[in-house]
């Protein structure tokens, strides 16, 4: 009987540490002629949401870039910074410099790096994209010379990749003329960040500043770029502060609302509301996922609505409720104090008591509605 409950205790515990997934994956490539070697990370979520469709960072330097990337990335995603993703590694070993090569007079992928690069976008991408549920959103990652080969993409009109994280890049020439043409006429989404650590070499700063320089000066609404220079961090050590620097900036318009959030926007707006539906739509818009409104965020509107003392808010608020969370009690809730709030208590009473069927959320409880509904009841003589 005791082996039988460790042995269960011990699956439970195992089924726990499941959730992220990495499996390694062999992909026969004929540009290449060999077989390909990749890392793939599934999202904790991924074996029970069977119609969600998920993000790909297709991550080059898999060897020593991959776990960081996934590990921040799970990280993150758990906390609900950003959404959850697939996490691609790419295997280069031993012959990464040659897949990285560039032609001396166009400075564009050569022979095996051609082919590398042709491999990337006519083989990996169907690949995962036949084989995983993907979205249509894409990021891609590199460090050193796969950060600047990563650019070649960055020239094509139709764009493979909406994200480019550029961990302390070695560009080659004409890479900066090109990139800063490139980002000033793109019609489509696209988030550019460049990061570098003070203790790079001089020549290295310098190129990057120049870089930086010329993508500050582009007046481009659809390019959202930033630059982040490390302090107190060599070229390698750069990449363990950039890399969760560069999700939060990619995703930062996903991030929950927060307490800063709620004192700078929600009690500033008109209509904290309204806010809240901009906000999602615009994590729609953008990176083409939706999700049901966080609890959390709802209930900042709430306090926003308490402080200011806008009650009809409350009433479109209900509405988002009812639509979002339709199980719990917060339709209910937000209805009762409008009513309550107005002069009509007997209508709050009535929600007040109805909020009983619904599950308990966000704090609220069901002893707490109907102690509410026999105050009223007690004060009105209902």
């Amino acid at each position: 009987m005791k082996k039988l409950v460790l042995c269960v205790l011990f699956l439970l515990f195992n089924y726990q540490l499941i959730p992220a997934q990495t499996e390694y994956t062999t992909i026969p490539s004929t540009i290449m002629q060999e077989d390909r070697r990749i890392k793939i990370q599934l999202p904790r979520s991924y074996n029970q949401e069977k119609k969600k469709k998920y993000p790909i960072f297709l991550v080059l330097d898999g060897e020593y870039l991959f776990e960081p990337f996934a590990g921040m990335i799970d990280y993150l995603s758990y906390w609900e910074e950003i959404p959850e993703a697939i996490v691609v590694g790419v295997l280069q070993q031993p012959n990464r410099n040659q897949e990285m090569e560039v032609d001396e007079e166009t400075f564009l992928p050569y022979a095996r790096g051609e082919d590398f690069f042709d491999f990337l976008e006519l083989e990996l991408l169907p690949y995962l994209s036949d084989n995983y549920r993907t979205s249509l959103l894409s990021f891609i990652a590199g460090h050193n010379l796969s950060a600047n080969f990563a650019n070649f993409f960055v020239f094509r009109k139709d764009l493979v990749f909406q994200g480019y994280i550029n961990l302390s890049p070695r560009y080659t020439p004409e890479m900066q003329t090109r990139i800063k043409k490139s980002l000033r006429r793109s019609n489509d989404k696209i988030w550019y960040y460049l990061s570098n650590g003070t203790e790079e070499s001089s020549d290295a700063k310098k190129e990057i500043k120049d870089v930086v320089r010329d993508l500050n000066s582009l007046n481009n609404e659809k390019l959202s770029f930033m630059y982040d220079e490390i302090n107190n961090a060599t070229h390698y050590t750069m990449v363990a502060h950039a890399i969760p620097n560069s999700l939060k900036f990619i995703f930062s318009s996903y991030r929950p609302i927060t307490p800063n959030e709620y004192e700078d926007k929600l009690l500033v707006v008109a209509n904290p509301v309204q806010y809240l539906e901009d906000k999602y739509m615009e994590v729609e818009e953008f990176f083409n996922m939706s999700f049901d409104y966080r609890i959390n965020d709802i209930m900042f509107v709430s306090q926003a609505i308490e402080e200011t003392k806008n009650w009809e808010l409350y009433k479109d608020l209900s509405k988002i409720a009812k639509k979002q969370h339709p199980d719990t009690l917060l339709e209910s809730y937000f209805l009762a104090r409008y009513y309550q709030e107005i002069g009509e208590p007997k209508k709050a009473m009535g929600h007040y008591q109805d909020a009983y069927g619904y599950d308990e959320v966000g704090g609220l409880t069901k002893d707490l509605m109907l102690l509410r509904a026999d105050e009223i009841k007690e004060v009105f003589g209902f």
